[in-house]
C-alpha cells in the first residue's frame, strides 16, 4: 500500500505534508480513501496566519481536535473518500461508500462509522465535500431567524456567505448579499444572490466577512431591533464597534453563532442529525462544486494557503484532491 500523506501546520504561514500510518481499523471504524478535502480560508487561514487565539482548543466537539491549537498540528474537517476496508464486527456495508468526515486533508485515514455521514451515491464527491460549509450555512439562517417580509442582508460572500445567502433567497423574506469584491459580487450572483452594492437597510443581517469593520456597517444598516448573527470568528485581536448612543438606543441584537452544537432555542426540535440530513438536501439543491476554482494536490500546499488566504482577489473555494 502506498504511504498515507497529510497536512500539518508547521508554524505561522508554514505547512507541510508529511508521511504517516494510518493504522488499521479496528471494530466499529473503518479505513477511508480520501478523494478530496476542502480548504477552509476562514478557520484554517487564522491557524495558517498565525492568529488562533492560544487558549481556544481546534474544535471542543470533535475528539482529535480538543487540544490547544499548538505547532505543529494537523488540521482540516472537510473531506470526502471511499471507504476501503472496516475493522473487525463492523458492517461489511460500509465497503465501497463514499462517505463524509470531518477530518483533516489526508490521503487516508481510520474513521468511527459514527463519525461518518453517508453521501447519496449519486452525489459527487465535489458538491459533498461542502457538507461542512453548507452545514455552517444553514445554522447562520436558522440563527438569524427572519421571519416572512423581512429583509435579511448577508455581509462577506465567501463559501459560507454565497451558501447562506443562497439558503434564504428560497425564503419568504427579500435576501441580500454584500461584498467588496467584484469576483466574489460575481460568484454570488451565479446562485441568484440578489447582489446590491452601496448604503442599505435590512431587518436581520448575517456577518460573515471576517473583518470586523464590517459589523459597524452591518450595525448602521439595521432597523430599530433588528439583529445580526456573527458567523466570522474575528482573529484576535481588539474589535472597535460603535456602541455610542445611536446603538444604544436602537435596541439591536449582536449575535453569536457555533455550527459545533444547536443553539439552545432550537434543539428542542434540531438535531445534529436533522441539520445535517437538511444540510445534504441543500447540497442537492444548490451543487456548491460551481464554486470551485482550483483543485491542487496535496503536495502543493504551501501554494494553496497563499492563494486562498493571501491573495488580494478572491479565489472561489480551494480543494485538495488525492487521486
Amino acid at each position: 500500500m502506498t504511504p498515507a500523506r497529510r497536512l500539518v501546520f508547521t508554524g505561522p504561514g508554514e505547512v507541510a505534508v508529511e508521511a504517516f500510518d494510518p493504522g488499521a481499523p479496528g471494530p466499529g471504524e473503518v479505513l477511508v480513501r480520501t478523494m478530496v478535502t476542502a480548504l477552509s480560508a476562514g478557520t484554517e487561514g487564522l491557524l495558517w496566519k498565525g492568529l488562533w487565539p492560544a487558549e481556544v482548543a481546534l474544535d471542543p466537539i470533535l475528539p482529535e481536535y480538543r487540544g490547544p491549537a499548538t505547532y505543529p498540528t494537523a488540521y482540516g474537517y472537510a473531506a470526502v473518500g471511499r471507504v476501503e476496508a472496516v475493522g473487525p464486527g463492523t458492517d461489511p456495508g460500509w465497503v465501497g461508500r463514499l462517505v463524509f468526515s470531518f477530518t483533516g486533508h489526508r490521503s487516508a485515514g481510520v474513521v468511527g462509522t459514527g463519525d461518518l455521514v453517508p453521501l447519496p451515491p449519486d452525489m459527487s464527491p465535489e458538491d459533498g465535500v461542502f457538507l461542512a460549509a453548507m452545514e455552517t450555512a444553514l445554522s447562520l439562517v436558522q440563527d438569524a431567524h427572519p421571519v416572512a417580509g423581512e429583509t435579511l442582508g448577508v455581509w462577506g460572500l465567501g463559501t459560507v456567505g454565497i451558501l447562506a445567502a443562497a439558503v434564504a433567497s428560497g425564503g419568504p423574506f427579500p435576501t441580500f448579499g454584500k461584498d467588496v469584491r467584484q469576483e466574489r459580487r460575481q460568484w454570488a450572483r451565479r446562485f441568484g444572490v440578489e447582489v446590491r452594492q452601496g448604503s442599505e437597510v435590512c431587518d436581520v443581517a448575517i456577518e460573515a466577512s471576517g473583518h470586523p469593520s464590517a459589523l459597524a456597517e452591518v450595525l448602521a444598516s439595521l432597523r430599530y431591533s433588528g439583529r445580526v448573527v456573527l458567523g466570522s470568528w474575528y482573529p484576535d485581536r481588539g474589535v472597535e464597534v460603535p456602541l455610542g448612543g445611536a446603538y444604544h438606543r436602537s435596541r439591536i441584537e449582536i449575535l453569536p453563532s457555533q455550527v459545533s452544537a444547536v443553539a439552545p432555542g432550537l434543539s428542542g426540535r434540531w438535531t445534529k442529525a436533522r441539520r445535517l440530513e437538511t444540510a445534504l438536501e441543500l447540497l442537492a439543491k444548490h451543487h456548491p462544486s460551481r464554486l470551485v476554482s482550483h483543485c491542487l494536490d496535496l503536495d502543493e500546499a504551501p501554494q494553496a494557503y497563499r492563494l486562498a488566504c493571501q491573495t488580494p482577489g478572491a479565489p472561489g473555494q480551494v480543494l485538495f484532491t488525492y487521486e
